[in-house]
């Protein structure tokens, strides 16, 4: 964890929320849309909280014929779109790759071309560890383990 955070926040007031898609894009509290046609330098970051679970498609880092793609790996799944120089994204939830992006497609490309990284201060949200505090619509797994079946006589 960047600037010494411990793993875990606390999100015990928070709501429990999701976020699905092809891919996921995190803008900060500081993005105008007018601004989305500038360069880099006219689209400044400041420091954002996001509180939710990401689950989204990747672009597979690929190594064919010896041409190598990197996907951008873990950090970053949550794609960006400004300068974070110097501020940060403070994430808690829970990250899930489900699928290859169908529509975000492109490889990582090095920072400074259309983002600069932020400093990632990034924990699990421990409301994820109780069945009532996840996000609505969340899947779940079911399973029922037999134990002992005994057969009752008619009459």
């Amino acid at each position: 964890m960047a600037r010494g955070k411990t793993l875990f926040t606390n999100t015990s007031s928070t709501a429990p929320a999701s976020l699905l898609g092809d891919s996921i894009t995190v803008l900060s509290g500081n993005w105008s849309d007018a601004n989305s046609t500038k360069g880099l330098s006219g689209r400044l970051a400041v420091d954002t909280t996001v509180n939710a679970a990401f689950l989204a498609g990747i672009v597979q880092t690929t190594n064919s014929a010896g041409t190598k793609n990197y996907s951008g790996g873990v950090e970053n799944l949550p794609r960006f779109l400004e300068d974070w120089s110097g501020k940060a994204l403070t994430y808690n939830g829970s990250m899930v790759v489900m699928f290859p992006s169908k529509y975000a497609t492109s490889w990582w490309i090095d920072p400074g071309t259309y983002y600069n990284p932020p400093t990632r201060d990034w924990a699990i949200d421990l409301n994820f560890l109780n069945a009532n505090r996840l996000p609505p619509g969340t899947l779940q797994v079911r399973k029922i383990v037999r134990a002992q079946w005994s057969v009752i006589a008619s009459k």
